[in-house]
């Protein structure tokens, strides 16, 4: 597997490259989905009962879902998020439309030396998102949601991930047009361990309207990489650092990332 890095700069100083590290393509900026696997099918509901996380997570298979790339628009249900994030194009996975769509977007690749950091001396990813989510004040199980997981192909264990459902308490959502509801771009750096290097990791995104057929959610995903998500792009965004964990513990950093709940970092 080909991989590349681009030139970056300092996040809060100079311009962000417009690919990193780990993911080709990982900024979009070949305005199109080259590298990345689109997926999908329809939402039937999460399975069981919050607090949910990937097992949660059902798909009845189907086409693949909507997905495109933006440059630099404003969006009118979530007017507090800037486009693009990073560069000139970010991913819209899912979109705004009903039907209980859901799409996925997949990419698998190995973490290399080239992804150290040198200022820790560990490799990390990192990556930006914005989940748009409409709340109909559904059961939990039928809301819209979004998920990002980062799991170890050897014995898919995770690594990391983070879930949220529209309306979920806890998650400091702002208020969109009508019934639409959202975050702004949240920066994620995760730190990984030493023993990554030479690993081969698979990085999944979803993004799924309500499982009842009516209301639509999707994430603008950009700046996948092992550097940092720059500031080059219309966008800003809250960094929230993920450390290393002892195995077997969930860290949550709810308070860190406007809110969101169930951000995990776990160490195989």
């Amino acid at each position: 597997m080909k991989f590349a890095r681009c030139c970056i700069a300092a996040a809060a100083f100079a311009a962000a490259g417009s690919a990193h590290a780990v993911f080709v393509n990982g900024g979009f900026e070949q305005n199109n989905f080259a590298g990345w696997t689109l997926g999908g099918g329809t939402n039937p509901g999460l399975a069981g009962t919050a607090p949910f996380n990937g097992a949660s997570v059902r798909i009845n298979p189907g086409a693949p879902g909507p997905a495109s790339v933006v440059g630099r628009i404003v969006d009118a249900r979530a007017p507090g998020i800037a486009l693009p994030r990073v560069g000139n194009l970010t991913a819209k996975i899912n979109d705004e439309q009903s039907g209980a769509a859901l799409t996925t977007l997949v990419q698998r690749d190995r973490i290399t030396s080239a992804d150290v950091d040198t200022s820790d001396g560990l490799p990390h990813l990192r990556f930006a998102f914005a989940p748009v989510l409409e709340d109909p004040a559904h059961a939990p199980e039928q809301q819209p949601y979004f998920y990002v997981v980062v799991r170890k192909v050897a014995d898919q264990s995770v690594l990391f991930e983070q879930f949220a459902y529209s309306g979920q308490p806890g998650v400091t959502f702002q208020q969109g047009q009508g019934t639409w509801k959202y975050l702004p771009f949240q920066n994620v750096d995760a730190t990984l361990p030493a023993s990554a290097i030479g690993e081969e990791v698979e990085l999944t995104v979803i993004g799924a309207d309500c499982s009842l057929g009516a209301h639509g959610g999707y994430v603008y995903v950009d700046g996948f990489g092992s550097a940092q998500v720059g500031s080059s792009g219309a966008g800003t965004g809250t960094t929230v650092a993920v450390p290393v964990l002892a195995p077997g513990v969930l860290a949550l950093l709810a308070a860190g990332l406007a809110g969101v709940g169930a951000l995990a970092w776990r160490r195989a």
